[in-house]
């Protein structure tokens, strides 16, 4: 962390935020790339919006979650990287509100394609396994079980694994369904323009992985820093993760939406936030890995694992994306000045949340 090497044992609270704006300036730039890259590969390969905006979006705007957990559970912080994860997943759905206030038009889940029905449902089912798996581990830990916890958070971590891959072989099938399987993208995967595009994906990418690295080592910074403003206390790692972090990481899913609606593509920006809540939970298994191979047996100890706090965080997460489903069905043009009944609960609930979460 420059802030660090530069102040020494007298590091300003500024120099922090300062850090974390910067890599946040770093990421969105990327991000809008991003947007206008998978807005083009869509119509080159005859795809659907919220198909491209579901995986192919969603999954590399989701890469500072996966090296964000990485290195936290790397540098022995697994706290941020469950608060990064479910905090994502709150913040995600969140975007739509600031969606509404771009539209300036009522909601934007009232001119969704169906597909996104399926997709955040099926974002809630995941975040729900993820929250009761992560409880019965730590029962497990906490009392004799015939089932010892290390085998039960493996046996978690391939159930999501295998959840989030079915989930999204059913949204695959029911996009070609809508599209009355006209999928004539095999054709053309080879022509130079689509290998430019890969290629300029690739790149962003590793942008987003080194700039994420960046941002994780300044938040584990922030969570032991003294706040004058709150009376030298710290905001300890949960918060950091659920908020700070969780802000910062959905940074590419803010600007990747905010351009696709700027574009007039709302399914690419509803894809791309549903997309990302459903890759965040299948993060949990990567984590796993590196928990292995940091040569901790157990990710989720008891020892340095809030499972109270993920767990709040992960039912604000359900609730939160249960308005965004009961808004993609009803499809309200109820409003409130220039957003959309449905997106002021999910603001509302969202706030509430965090408040929660701080006390």
């Amino acid at each position: 962390m420059f802030a660090e090497w530069l102040f020494g044992a007298d590091l300003p609270t500024w120099a922090i935020f300062a850090e974390l704006i910067l890599c946040g300036l770093i990421i969105s730039m990327a991000g809008a790339r991003l947007t206008r890259l998978a807005d083009r590969i869509s119509d080159i390969l005859n795809l659907g919006k919220a198909w491209v905006g579901l995986l192919l979006l969603a999954g590399i705007t989701s890469l500072p979650e996966v090296v964000t957990g990485g290195t936290a559970v790397t540098i022995g912080q697994p706290d941020l990287a469950f608060g990064n994860i479910f905090g994502s997943c709150m913040f995600n759905v969140a975007i739509i509100v600031i969606l509404d206030g771009l539209m300036r038009s009522g909601t934007v889940l009232r001119v969704a394609n169906p597909s996104h029905s399926l997709s955040s449902s099926m974002g809630i089912v995941l975040i729900a396994l993820a929250v009761l798996g992560m409880t019965l581990v730590q029962q497990a830990a906490d009392a004799d079980s015939h089932v010892s916890p290390e085998v039960m958070e493996a046996g978690l971590c391939v159930l999501l694994a295998g959840a989030y891959v079915a989930c999204m072989r059913l949204s695959f099938r029911f996009e070609q369904q809508l599209q009355n399987g006209e999928q004539k993208a095999l054709a053309k995967t080879m022509d130079p323009q689509v290998r430019r595009i890969y290629i300029s994906f690739a790149i962003l990418s590793v942008i987003l992985i080194v700039v994420t690295i960046w941002l994780t080592r300044t938040a584990d910074v922030l969570q032991d820093h003294p706040i004058g403003l709150l009376g030298g206390r710290t905001l300890g790692a949960t918060f950091v993760g659920v908020f700070f972090l969780a802000a910062a990481t959905s940074l590419p899913e803010i600007v990747t939406s905010i351009t696709a609606v700027r574009i007039g593509q709302v399914d690419l920006a509803l894809g791309n936030i549903f997309g990302s809540n459903m890759f965040n939970i299948a993060v949990i298994p990567i984590l796993k890995v590196f928990s292995l191979l940091n040569g901790q047996s157990m990710l989720m100890d008891p020892a340095n694992f809030a499972v109270q706090g993920h767990t709040v965080a992960g039912l604000f997460a359900i609730l939160i994306t249960g308005v965004a489903v009961a808004g993609l069905v009803y499809r309200t043009k109820r409003r409130l000045f220039h957003f959309g009944i449905d997106s002021v609960l999910i603001g509302v609930i969202y706030l509430v949340g965090m408040y929660i979460l701080l006390r």
